[in-house]
């Protein structure tokens, strides 16, 4: 099976997402010297509303067969994938 360039470029938009919410998050806890604010909470449930979302996960789906990237990927689709399944076993 080959990946689906819609599915790539999906995945790719969502990463981009995530990696600003992340960078907001870090820069939240860093500000509160580690300690838990309702702000931090709120991005933390945003990451994981986003990454468990029904199309990142049917996306997701078609882009790996059996716990590894398809066929037809660059090496860097590829890490990509590997990626987005990580961030999603983390939520």
């Amino acid at each position: 099976m080959l990946a689906l360039a819609a599915d790539v470029q999906t995945i790719s938009s969502i990463m981009v997402e995530v990696e600003m919410l992340e960078n907001l998050l870090q820069s939240e806890t860093e500000e509160n010297q580690g300690a838990i604010t309702s702000r931090s909470i709120e991005l933390r449930g945003s990451i994981k509303k986003l990454m468990t979302s029904p199309d990142v996960m049917e996306c997701l789906n078609r882009l790996e067969i059996q716990g590894e990237p398809v066929w037809g990927l660059s090496s860097d689709e590829r890490h990509l994938v590997k990626l987005a399944r990580s961030k999603i076993n983390e939520c």
